[in-house]
């Protein structure tokens, strides 16, 4: 066996310690961010016909959830509120690219007050933690429905995979967004998990989580089949969602 097929074989079987996505099969929930990207290509079979939606795109490729979705050939939109990583998007991707920060319908073609602080710019600089907001940037953008991005931009019904990582802001962006009527195949979601409000906004919206890699919570719809856990994936989705929930609430001094 030559060194390419033991990698393929090696990460082969270390998906398969995971998660078997034909068999919808989990055999451990919580999971370190290093093979999340090969999980996801895992779950679409490699295919390379597909759409994504990144909800706070950031940077082009660094840490960027669809870049190597689209070097597969997926289209898909950016969405992102900070002009200097727009202007990079527009430079380095293919994908079309929206300047807007995603938000409730209260706050429509309103401008918001964004906190620069790179990947962790923010619309809420009520979480930073202690006097961390002092004197960093901020600056206005402009807040749309992600209602009404996805209909301006003719996004498919059903499309396959979406990301959510906007700092804080997932509520208000919720009260936007019908889950409902999109119903994305896939959707990672960035959660520090310190309440259960994403968490009980994804399941009343017909959603079954799946798995963490990171910080990400995966979620999928619920039509799509059920999901059967492992013990130890049941005891680890325990002991993430409730027995850690007050160390967290301390940790972040959220209440």
């Amino acid at each position: 066996m030559n060194a390419t097929s033991r990698k393929t074989k090696n990460r082969h079987n270390l998906k398969m310690t995971i998660i078997n996505f034909k068999a919808k099969q989990v055999i451990k929930f919580n999971n370190p961010p290093h093979g999340e990207q090969a999980l996801v290509r895992e779950f679409f079979n490699n295919r390379s016909t597909c759409y994504y939606v990144d909800v706070g795109a950031n940077h082009p490729t660094i840490e960027s959830q669809s870049w190597h979705l689209e070097q597969l050939g997926w289209k898909g939109l950016l969405i992102e509120p900070t002009p200097s990583y727009c202007d990079l998007l527009r430079e380095k991707r293919k994908g079309a690219v929206v300047q807007y920060a995603c938000s409730s319908p209260e706050n429509q073609d309103k401008f918001l007050n964004l906190t620069i602080l790179g990947a962790g710019s923010t619309l809420n600089p009520d979480l930073l933690i202690g006097k961390a907001a002092q004197g960093l940037e901020n600056i206005a953008v402009k807040c749309k429905t992600l209602d009404s991005i996805l209909e301006e931009n003719k996004a498919p019904v059903g499309f396959d995979f979406m990301s959510i990582d906007i700092e804080g802001h997932e509520m208000e962006m919720f009260k936007g967004f019908s889950l409902t009527r999109w119903q994305p195949q896939l959707v990672l979601l960035e959660d520090h998990v310190i309440n259960h409000e994403k968490h009980n906004h994804m399941s009343s919206s017909g959603y079954k989580l799946i798995l963490r890699t990171g910080i990400n919570s995966w979620y999928v719809p619920l039509v799509n089949g059920k999901y059967k856990f492992s013990i130890s994936a049941r005891l680890e989705i325990f002991r993430k969602y409730w027995l850690g929930l007050l160390p967290r609430k301390v940790r972040y001094h959220h209440w």
